[in-house]
């Protein structure tokens, strides 16, 4: 399956979506188009093994965005989909698009590595898979120039482990959330036996964002522009995409 044909062929027919859901539901419709005899599933539930922050081994149920099959050369590939956008109001083939602030652009990022780091685990064998080769993607299209231009990396910020800006390398290292700048004082991490009374429990603690997310291997990351549409004063909004492929 070539997946920068599918991107290039969805620039032409759907340069911009209302939400990720339709974003997903355009991407395997026209997979379906391209590949007749490819079966699509969305939403195909699966059970995947992940590491918290205390080593423990859980189990994490959650589905995969897209799972496309290739009985005839025995191929599977799940698809993890992701669609930021900021606040904009346009108008395309006498259809108005009006886009949500998703912000929250450090779970953002923590989220990217974590659709990579669950694509490189999926368990072939468990779906009923087990003689079939896994070939994966994890796509991002966003309006957002904060996730593309901002190198956060080089800040003392939150999300600085996490920077996937246009020619960075995410490493397959795990460092987590930069936790320099929160004060220890106002917030507990888990450091103190019994947790002190005063204190809260930082959001970073929540059991959606402890996983430790180690990679198999490095990534460069590169976006590349998507659409490009003409606002008022002479502005424009642009999309620009991220494609991660992920095999084995």
């Amino acid at each position: 399956m070539n997946f920068d044909q599918i991107i290039d062929q969805l620039k032409k027919t759907r340069p911009i979506f209302h939400s990720e859901d339709d974003l997903k539901l355009a991407m395997s419709w026209l997979i379906k188009e391209l590949y007749p005899s490819y079966e699509i599933r969305l939403e195909r539930p699966i059970g995947i093994g992940m590491k918290t922050k205390g080593s423990d081994d859980i189990i994490a149920r959650a589905p995969i965005d897209i799972l496309v099959i290739d009985r005839g050369s025995s191929v599977i590939y799940p698809i993890e989909i992701k669609y930021k956008t900021k606040t904009a109001k346009i108008k395309l083939n006498g259809e108005n698009y009006s886009l949500a602030n998703h912000g929250a652009n450090d779970v953002g990022r923590y989220s990217f590595r974590k659709d990579i780091y669950r694509i490189e685990i999926v368990d072939l064998e468990q779906m009923g898979f087990k003689d079939f080769t896994k070939i994966g993607f994890v796509f991002i299209l966003t309006n957002d120039r904060k996730y593309y231009l901002n190198d956060v990396s080089a800040k003392n910020s939150l999300d600085a482990h996490f920077s996937f800006h246009h020619g960075a390398v995410l490493s397959k290292d795990y460092i987590g959330w930069n936790l320099d700048k929160i004060s220890k004082d106002k917030y507990d991490f888990g450091l103190q036996v019994p947790v002190g009374a005063s204190k809260k429990k930082h959001w970073t603690e929540g059991k959606e964002y402890v996983y430790q997310l180690g990679l198999k291997r490095d990534y460069l990351i590169q976006w590349r522009d998507f659409s490009t549409f003409a606002m008022d004063k002479g502005k424009v909004e642009e999309f620009k995409f991220c494609l991660i492929a992920i095999e084995g």
